[in-house]
């Protein structure tokens, strides 16, 4: 029975956990935050509001449900999603999207989803450590010290360990020192965001059942979505620069209200009132762009999730991405017969060139969400329409192959360019 380390317990953490557990692995998972199962305070940032809600697509409902998770437990955790709301000149343009296979995307509450995770690791006899910090990665011993919330100390040796820590892992920046030709870049965003949470999403106007887009009338200035979850309530995020007379450090109370008037002229002035105050009040958070050139490091160690290939959520596949690498990984150890020298170099191959382009996509959907183009609807319906009637030819929506199915991310990307070639006018969806 191989000894499986996995530092972080979230989301991509926890269901690789599942998977491993499943196929006899002893899986121990060090977390520093507490027990979601019984207290969800760490778990969901009520200052900031980012871990509020989060959208599954088809890729990653097929992860958790291969993870052996009822799809009935799963869509109690999230609200179906069948189609996206464009706010344009204050008005909104709907597109509804068709289902390939019979699943639809879930905006998900995020608490609930990782409560879900937790409570079928248990279930497979995984060991959990909360409240513990990793103090040290040793690649060579395949070994970390960490420390409880006591202070007390001590190393836990294993077969393998994984990183799934998040943008700022430890165990990436372990394989940094201890490996020659190790390239790595991080970047931000020009923008940042804050997360403004409004209740009762249905009183205010919203579909529960769509997406909603901001931004696309504002020449660049921000990009904003918004999408409701479980408990009725709609979260908002807004990306806007971190300087500027109009920005994510502005005080000037004129300026925002003028803003939220604006682009959220749906609203009524009380509504608006109460999202001016939750953005003078809120902290703002980064957008951050993580590529390393390798997710392994011999047969000791490996990287998931955003510790591999962290961006931000403009193509919405940050998350979905980390869930199906669980499931490539697992994949992989059935292919290879658990053999993990030749896993995990396999992991990277296939996976590295999948973080890539998922990477170059959601960067060049900023620029469409956040940017004016009046034939950007025309270019949708002629994508569709063209495809349906030439479907040998013209390629088919990049959209909805990318909420509704599990096509690797390098294909959809080949799409878009195809679709770009077509009639030369820039990026289609």
């Amino acid at each position: 029975m191989h000894k499986t380390i996995i530092i972080g317990g979230g989301l991509a953490g926890s269901l690789t956990a599942i998977y491993l557990a499943r196929r006899g692995y002893e899986v121990h998972v060090i977390e520093k935050r507490g027990d979601p199962l019984q207290d969800l305070s760490s778990y969901v940032d009520l200052v900031s509001s980012r871990a509020i809600g989060v959208s599954m697509t088809v890729r990653g409902i097929k992860a958790v449900l291969d993870a052996g998770i009822p799809r009935q437990e799963l869509d109690e955790c999230g609200e179906k999603i069948v189609g996206m709301a464009f706010s344009v000149g204050g008005k909104y343009r709907v597109r509804e999207l068709t289902p390939l296979e019979d699943l639809y995307p879930l905006s998900l509450n995020r608490a609930a989803f990782q409560r879900l995770l937790n409570k079928h690791a248990y279930l497979n006899k995984v060991n959990y450590y909360f409240e513990h910090k990793c103090l040290d990665v040793d690649l060579e011993n395949k070994s970390i010290l960490v420390q409880d919330k006591e202070g007390e100390t001590r190393r836990i040796q294993g077969d393998l360990i994984i990183g799934a820590d998040g943008a700022h892992s430890a165990v990436r920046q372990s394989m940094q020192s201890a490996m020659r030709r190790f390239e790595f870049q991080q970047t931000f965003f020009r923008h940042g965001y804050k997360t403004l949470v409004l209740p009762d999403a249905q009183a205010l106007g919203f579909r529960k059942d769509l997406l909603y887009f901001f931004g696309m009338d504002s020449g660049g200035l921000f990009a904003g979505r918004a999408a409701t979850i479980p408990d009725g309530s709609i979260s908002f995020a807004i990306c806007l620069p971190f300087t500027g007379p109009l920005s994510l450090v502005t005080q000037d109370k004129k300026v925002m209200a003028d803003f939220f008037s604006r682009y959220f002229p749906s609203l009524s002035a009380s509504v608006r009132q109460e999202m001016l105050e939750q953005f003078i009040e809120k902290p703002s958070n980064d957008l951050i762009n993580v590529r390393s050139s390798t997710f392994h490091y011999k047969s000791n160690a490996l990287l998931l999730g955003d510790a591999a290939h962290a961006t931000a959520p403009f193509l919405g596949q940050g998350m979905n991405m980390a869930l199906e690498d669980a499931y490539i990984f697992a994949s992989l150890l059935d292919t290879h017969k658990n053999a993990l020298e030749k896993v995990l170099p396999e992991f990277t191959k296939q996976r590295k060139v999948q973080a890539d382009a998922m990477q170059d996509m959601a960067r060049a959907n900023y620029d469409v969400l956040s940017s004016s183009n009046p034939i950007f609807f025309m270019r949708a319906r002629y994508t569709r329409y063209m495809h349906k009637k030439l479907p040998s030819i013209y390629p088919p929506d990049m959209a909805e192959k990318l909420y509704f199915t599990s096509a690797p991310y390098d294909e959809l990307q080949k799409i878009q360019k195809k679709q770009n070639v077509w009639y030369k006018l820039g990026r289609v969806n």
